[in-house]
């Protein structure tokens, strides 16, 4: 643990001498997730202090490449504004890869690692009547619950189907829609 926060200290420094506004209030110690599933890591603003964690799956890793980019990702959330990935968070991105290398983006690719994020299939789908366009719901929500209030982008009213995996071969080509 020690290590992972000397290494947090060194990339924040690294950080600082490229002229990127790193906050001041981090704190010194980043926390090891043992339960997150989906993400590498997060950045958490409590009580006037940023938190850094990462997922445990990315110590157990021998590619010390994506710790320091996951790290320096929730760093560059410590800085002003950049609290989502917004323009300026893209910019303190490019930044980074510019000089350093580090393939910092909204989201991980793993593919070329040992880790696997848990990836939830679609449980909705809301079809518009007059475009086709599909928008995919994971859960739950006001949309799914009550499509007719809803529009389409291009005015068209949506239709709410279930998706249900019915077979093997249905899971590794598709999903079949059911009302």
């Amino acid at each position: 643990m020690a290590e992972l926060s000397a290494l947090l200290q060194e990339l924040r420094l690294k950080l600082k001498e490229a002229g990127i506004p790193v906050s001041l209030s981090i704190h010194p110690k980043v926390t090891v997730n043992t339960r997150a599933k989906r993400r590498l890591g997060c950045c958490i603003y409590r009580e006037g202090v940023f938190h850094i964690e990462i997922s445990d799956r990315l110590l157990t890793q021998d590619k010390r490449e994506l710790l320091e980019e996951t790290l320096v990702h929730e760093l560059l959330h410590t800085c002003y504004g950049c609290q989502n990935h917004g323009k300026r968070w893209k910019s303190y991105a490019r930044k980074v890869f510019e000089l350093y290398g580090y393939h910092v983006t909204r989201t991980a690719f793993t593919e070329d690692t040992d880790i696997r994020l848990r990836q939830d299939s679609a449980k909705y789908v809301l079809v518009c009547d007059r475009c086709g366009a599909e928008i995919i719901r994971m859960r739950m929500s006001k949309a799914v619950k009550q499509p007719h209030k809803y529009r389409c982008k291009c005015g068209g009213t949506l239709q709410c189907y279930q998706i249900i995996k019915t077979d093997v071969a249905v899971q590794q080509t598709g999903f079949s829609l059911e009302n």
